[in-house]
Formats: C-alpha cells, structure tokens, sequence
C-alpha cells in the first residue's frame, strides 16, 4: 500500500532506508504507466507527480527522464547536482532500486548521447543556451590533475555571474556528466572576449581522452574518493582534538565538525542520515598495530551495514588517545544496533562511545 499523509505521523521521522523503501514501492507501481507516458512523447505530464514524491520522500534532490541504458527503454535519474552528502544519498537510492522492465537508473546526470542538439533554457534570465555558443581555452593542471578552462560566451557581458555559471554547468554535465564535470574540471574563468586558440565546449571530450592516454590519469566516482589528512598539535581540548591522521571520503564534515568545535549544522537535513563516529580507547589495540585494529573493525561495520542496507563507513582516524570510525546511518537505531553489535563482537572498552557530527543531536553520547 502507498504510504500517504493520513497514515503516517511524520515525515521527517523517517529514516532514509524508510524513505527509499517507500519511494521505490510507488514508482514500482507507477512504471508501467510512466513508461507508456514517455513513448506517447508525455513526458512534461509526468513531471507534477514525480517532482511530488521525489519532495515528499527525498527532499532537496534533483531528478530526471532520459533514455535508457544502450538507448534502450527510458530511465530515472537522481542527482545530488555535484553536492557530495547528497551523492551519497543517491548511491543509496541506486543500490536499492528493483529492476523493472524497460528501464534504468543513475545516481548521476549522465553525458547526453546528442549533445550538440540540445537547447537549455535558464527560465528566470529568458535566455537559452546551446553547445555552439560555448567557446574554451584549456589548459591542463598537472599538480591537480584537472582542465582549468577560460570560457567565452555571446551573452557573458549582461547575464549576471551566478547565471552565467549556472548555464555553464548545466552545459558542462550535459557533455561529461555530473561525475566528469567534477572529476576534470578544475579552474574557471570567464573572458568578455572571443579567445584565440579557442575551441567549441564540444571538444572538452577529446581533450579528456587524449590527456587520459598520455598522463595515465584514472578517475573515481566523488564517492569513492578519499582523502588523507594529518592534523597538527590542536590547541583546543575538544574531543578528537587528538587525531594524528586518518582518511576521509568526506572531509568537508570533518572540517565543519573542527571549526563548530563539535557538534555542526547537518548537511543532510530531512533526509533520515545520521552522521556518526566511535571513538575507542587505544588501549584496546596492541602497541604498533593500531591502524590495522582500527581496519578490521572498520571492515566488519562495512559488512554488517552493508548487509542490513543501513550505512557505509566515511573513513577513520588514529589518535593519541582514541582511534575513530567516521559512519553514515541510514536506518536509526537498527543502524545504531548493527553497529553496537560488531563493536561488541570486537570487546572494546567500556569507554568506547557513538558521537554525533551533527547539532540536531546536541551532545549526544551513546555507551556501547
């Protein structure tokens, strides 16, 4: 039965594992229907009722019909438009979704197939946009591994900045994806003058095929993408204060977590994610050893999150005093049971404890 406002206390009590659930339930009911819409070319009539659920059950995403995998059938995209936690967010939606006949599904805006046809239209400025009008002069970065590009546009001397980036983007993910535009794209700039040397934005796929044959350079999904980091003696007293170094595939909520001096505002609000770490003594882990302690019970939450389809891990840290594992939650407190679970299986101390990234959770500590 499709869940609806009478027999539901609360939305924004669900989790997101719930949200995603339901979700797919009422498209899994609506698809046939969807997809004869489409072939009838009545795609625009389908846009008031998916815009409607996609509010209701994943607010504050983005979504899209296009054609499907091997241009065959029709196919769903949900995009966290270059925003990582809410990548995150669409991942999870891919991993559940059911296979239903005649169509795809994307976690990410994908390359279109007939790029150089398309028009964009940026309704409030009235203007519209197309490939040809796009004119780059890249140059490649080798230290970041990117194209920083200058570009010309006809229109660039009236359309106010933010709108100006707004069609470039929205152009940029057209001809590489959402993934390739942030993967490849480094530096921007604008010029109010024709470039010489330039070449039309269509050519951007070449120049990334060439660069990928003779620089070697591979490319990961944002995602899947960590970073190292190493923290200097912290003046402050605060709890992880006494991290020496640790990995992150979202590190921006480490930052905001060390500037709030705890606690920060959620980057993922109404969408039923918590974000957590654990924080265990060192004195559970043999002296020498404790990364690779760390690693193993890191790699046991993976598998029993990953089994119950309830969270993934973020990366960890080593510390002076604790060793930590960064998670995302996507079920609440059976999430928050998985966890507990494993971290008993491994005895840890009395002393290990699940904290929260987030304010909307104040301070709050959970004893293991």
């Amino acid at each position: 039965m499709l869940m609806s406002a009478s027999n539901i206390d609360c939305f924004a009590s669900l989790t997101l594992k719930e949200r995603v659930a339901w979700f797919w339930e009422w498209f899994s009911a609506s698809a046939e229907r969807f997809h004869e819409a489409i072939e009838a070319h009545q795609c625009a009539e389908l846009q008031p009722e998916t815009s409607q659920a996609v509010d209701r059950w994943l607010p504050h995403m983005a979504w899209v019909y296009g054609p499907g995998e091997n241009k065959t059938g029709h196919s769903l995209t949900l995009s966290g438009e270059g925003t990582l936690p809410k990548q995150f967010v669409a991942e999870y939606w891919l991993s559940q979704a059911p296979k239903l006949e005649g169509w795809s599904f994307y976690a990410a805006r994908q390359p279109s197939a007939n790029f150089d046809a398309i028009t964009l239209r940026l309704e409030k400025e009235h203007e519209t946009f197309k490939p040809i009008e796009f004119w780059i002069f890249p140059y490649v970065n080798e230290e970041a591994e990117k194209i920083d590009i200058t570009v010309w546009h006809p229109s660039i001397k009236r359309l106010p900045e933010k709108a100006r980036f707004m069609a470039l983007f929205l152009m940029l993910d057209e001809l590489l994806g959402e993934h390739g535009t942030q993967n490849w794209i480094g530096e921007i700039k604008f010029s109010e003058d024709a470039l010489r040397k330039s070449v039309p934005i269509g050519e951007l796929r070449e120049v990334i095929n060439d660069l990928q044959g003779m620089e070697g350079w591979r490319k990961h999904p944002p995602t899947e993408t960590y970073s190292t980091y190493h923290l200097k003696d912290q003046s402050r007293h605060g709890l992880r204060s006494d991290t020496v170094a640790g990995s992150s595939r979202f590190f921006q909520l480490l930052g905001d977590y060390f500037a709030a001096d705890g606690p920060c505002k959620h980057p993922l609000a109404d969408l039923g994610v918590d974000l957590v770490f654990v924080s265990i003594p060192m004195e559970h882990f043999r002296r020498g050893s404790e990364v690779n302690g760390r690693s193993e019970i890191e790699e046991d939450l993976i598998k029993a999150l990953q089994a119950e389809a309830s969270g993934i891990s973020l990366g960890g840290a080593t510390g002076h005093e604790n060793c930590y594992i960064d998670l995302a939650l996507y079920d609440g407190e059976q999430s928050l049971k998985v966890v507990k679970k494993v971290l008993r299986k491994h005895r840890v101390p009395t002393r290990t404890k699940i904290h929260f990234f987030t304010s909307d959770h104040g301070r709050e500590v959970i004893l293991v």
